[in-house]
């Protein structure tokens, strides 16, 4: 089953995190590279971009003390909502009405999630439909929403003990044509970051 991208939210050893995982069919050559508390998902040849413009952007943004995740632009925005004070909720659905779909050949959908000590948040915007759901994390929870297929909100089988672990279980997920992924993961100093990039075969 082919579902693109990938949101994942859950905790684990009492700590929170998000994943994020690239499936792509169109545009296979890109990775995900961690630019300070941010990670970036940019496609290797940066031409790409004449062909789709969005197809580069932050996947994993923090905000204070909670971390973002999402499969476009409205991760900075959701991030920038939360560091002025707004619930994630709110800036989720507020970040999600403001963009909407993306508009591209199959008006694929706007995913995000957000962590925030054991309080976890998702959110999708369709052609159509604007979702957000509130989760409490409770310990070996996770949820996922992906922009196709599986687009309602759902307990996931994603694991680990650190953000490698969870970007590599992301990763690991048996839906089709994985191409790279990332995690943050709670720790007592703040978030720590990780991406996977397998190497070309």
């Amino acid at each position: 089953m082919y579902v693109g991208r990938i949101v994942v939210i859950g905790r684990t050893a009492s700590h929170s995190w998000v994943g994020y995982r690239v499936s792509s069919r169109s545009f296979p050559n890109r990775r995900a590279s961690i630019r300070g508390e941010t990670v970036l998902v940019s496609p290797v040849d940066p031409k790409d971009l004449e062909m789709n413009p969005y197809i580069a952007y932050n996947c994993i943004r923090m905000a204070g003390n909670a971390a973002v995740v999402a499969n476009g632009t409205q991760a900075d925005m959701i991030a920038e909502k939360i560091s002025d004070g707004t619930k994630p909720l709110e800036a989720i659905a507020f970040s999600l009405t403001a963009y909407g779909y993306e508009r591209d050949e199959l008006d694929t959908p706007r995913i995000a999630g957000a962590v925030r000590g054991d309080r976890g948040w998702l959110g999708i915007a369709r052609k159509g439909e604007i979702r957000t759901k509130e989760f409490d994390l409770s310990e070996g929870a996770a949820f996922l929403v992906a922009t196709y297929e599986k687009t309602e909100f759902e307990a996931m089988g994603v694991a680990g003990e650190g953000a490698e672990e969870i970007a590599k279980s992301a990763f690991g997920l048996v839906f089709e044509r994985p191409v790279c992924s990332a995690a943050a993961f709670e720790t007592e100093e703040g978030f720590e970051f990780a991406v996977y990039n397998p190497e070309p075969e």
